[in-house]
C-alpha cells in the first residue's frame, strides 16, 4: 500500500517535511564525504611520512655503504703498503735459511764422508807403520 505524496489537507506542510528530510540527508552525506576526505588526507600523509622514512633509511644505508667501501679500500692499501712487504721479507729470510741449512747439511755429509775415508786411510797407514798384516 503506497502513501500518496501529498495529502489533500496540507500539501505545503508535506513538501516542507520532505525538503527537511532531503536537507538532512544531504547534510549527512556532506559529513560523510568530509569524514572520508579527512581520512584520505590522513592516509596520504601517513603514506608520505613512510615514504620519507624509507628514503631517509635508504640514504643512511648508502652513506654507510660508501663509508664501509672507503674503509675497506684503506685497509687494502695499508695491507699492500705494510703487511705484504713484511711477508715478502719473511719469505726471503725463510728461503735464505733453508738454503743455508741445505749447504750445511751437504757440507756435513761431505766432511763426514771425508773423515770416514781419512779414517780408513789412517788405519791402513798405521797398520803399515806397525807392520801389521
Amino acid at each position: 500500500m503506497t502513501k500518496p505524496l501529498f495529502r489533500d489537507t496540507d500539501p505545503t506542510g508535506e513538501i516542507l517535511v520532505k525538503l527537511g528530510e532531503l536537507g538532512a540527508s544531504v547534510e549527512h552525506l556532506l559529513r560523510d564525504f568530509a569524514d572520508e576526505k579527512t581520512a584520505a588526507r590522513d592516509n596520504r600523509a601517513a603514506v608520505h611520512r613512510r615514504l620519507d622514512e624509507q628514503a631517509q633509511g635508504l640514504a643512511d644505508v648508502k652513506t654507510e655503504l660508501a663509508l664501509s667501501r672507503q674503509l675497506v679500500e684503506t685497509l687494502a692499501q695499508t695491507q699492500a703498503e705494510t703487511v705484504l712487504p713484511a711477508v715478502d721479507d719473511w719469505q726471503d729470510m725463510k728461503k735464505t735459511g733453508l738454503t743455508i741449512v741445505g749447504f750445511l747439511a751437504l757440507g756435513g755429509v761431505s766432511v763426514g764422508a771425508a773423515l770416514t775415508w781419512f779414517s780408513d786411510q789412517a788405519s791402513v797407514l798405521v797398520r803399515h807403520w806397525l807392520r801389521i798384516g
